[in-house]
């Protein structure tokens, strides 16, 4: 008797019979991809150990410098100069590295979590190994930005929300440090008619805030809403074209096509994203709504830089969380991981000349693939699968 296991509910249910060779190839397929991942990491973590250790400090020095300032960070959250002011007492290098180690910790959060849902050994080093080899989680991790930090404050908030919404509240406000990627989970909360916890993470995010303009000043209000509102809609009013060429949100997919961002279509496209992961929250069960919410942070973003790609392992872990017939849920995960393999191959970075017009290596897969699985997942809607074939004493 073979059974399966919906992960979210934690229940052996019966499964439609599978052909014999069904685990032995799925088993096969999990061993390519380890060795695939294995390769990755190999090319990716030498460097990444190396610029936690020796630097350059690289973004970080601009988090830093403006923190041990108590200045604004641009159109972050002020409430990020208040949490890095205690680091920035620190000397620079020992600063970064601690920033390195914190950000490492939370990667491997996010894999340890992801890989909690299985039993079978090859599927646990798999997803877990998808999410530590992310190129883009590597280059979070030497530039200093606090990606993986958002990524497990999503991944966590978007677990919590079921059973704990004023616990999962609490932890999706940590996203408002940068709120372009607290959007999708605050309309979740919004559309499950979660109210209370919605109004919470929307409290305490301007609790943060205020504390932030509290300690900075209360004349960098006008500033920050300044800055804010002069941001353009195609990021050329602020980044250089080589820096546009960075963007994996839907303007950095126009330039990756060889076109001019447009902001009528951006808009058309962050709507029309927008769209399939209502549609996700309509037709799918809850789990499968948290995964659509956690993959639509980039597409509904109008400004996300390549680093912040890494949000992927987010949508990775939940993914393998939302009871899809496992076809799907494979196929997705091994989709997604390769359209960041290819975005980030295809992403000019370190730009050897800084004035140049914006362009890149090739087609920024990532944010169409995560686009296209909202839509595929809307698609499953509450259809209920195995995360992984299993026989039913659990080898």
């Amino acid at each position: 008797m073979i059974a399966v296991r919906t992960p979210q509910l934690r229940a052996w249910t019966p499964a439609v019979a599978v052909g014999p060779l069904a685990k032995p190839l799925a088993q096969l397929a999990m061993l390519a991809a380890i060795g695939v991942e294995l390769a990755v990491l190999a090319a990716y973590l030498p460097d990444t150990l190396d610029h936690g250790w020796n630097g350059p400090t690289s973004d970080f020095h601009n988090l830093y410098v403006r923190a041990r300032g108590l200045e604004l960070m641009g159109l972050y959250s002020p409430a990020l100069t208040l949490l890095l002011y205690p680091l920035a007492r620190l000397p620079e290098m020992p600063a970064f590295r601690v920033f390195f180690a914190l950000n490492a910790a939370a990667l491997l959060g996010v894999a340890c979590l992801a890989q909690r849902p299985f039993s079978a050994p090859a599927a646990r080093v798999a997803v877990a190994l998808a999410v530590i080899s992310l190129p883009q989680a590597h280059w979070a991790l030497r530039l200093g930005h606090l990606t993986p930090m958002l990524a497990l404050a999503a991944l966590g908030g978007l677990v919590l929300a079921q059973r704990h919404p004023g616990r999962a509240a609490a932890v999706l406000a940590f996203l408002s440090i940068k709120p372009q990627y607290a959007a999708a989970p605050f309309l979740l909360l919004l559309w499950r008619k979660q109210g209370r916890p919605a109004l919470m993470m929307l409290g305490l995010s301007a609790v943060m805030a205020i504390a932030g303009f509290a300690v900075i000043g209360l004349s960098s209000v006008g500033t920050f809403f300044s800055l804010a509102t002069d941001w353009g809609a195609t990021s050329s009013d602020n980044l250089l074209p080589v820096q546009q060429s960075w963007l994996y949100s839907w303007p950095g997919v126009q330039i990756s096509l060889g076109m001019e961002p447009n902001p009528l279509l951006t808009a058309d496209l962050i709507l029309l994203s927008l769209g399939a992961t209502v549609v996700a929250w309509v037709r799918g069960t809850p789990a499968a709504g948290a995964a659509a919410a956690a993959l639509a942070m980039i597409p509904l973003a109008p400004y996300a830089q390549f680093y912040d790609g890494a949000l992927l392992v987010a949508g990775l872990a939940l993914i393998v969380r939302a009871g899809l017939r496992p076809a799907l849920q494979w196929g997705l995960f091994a989709g997604l991981y390769l359209a960041a393999l290819a975005t980030q191959a295809n992403t000019i970075f370190p730009a050897p000349d800084l004035l140049a017009d914006a362009h890149t290596d090739g087609i920024f897969w990532l944010t169409p693939a995560m686009a296209g699985a909202i839509a595929l997942i809307a698609l499953a809607g509450r259809s209920r699968g195995a995360s992984f074939v299993e026989d039913a004493d659990g080898g």
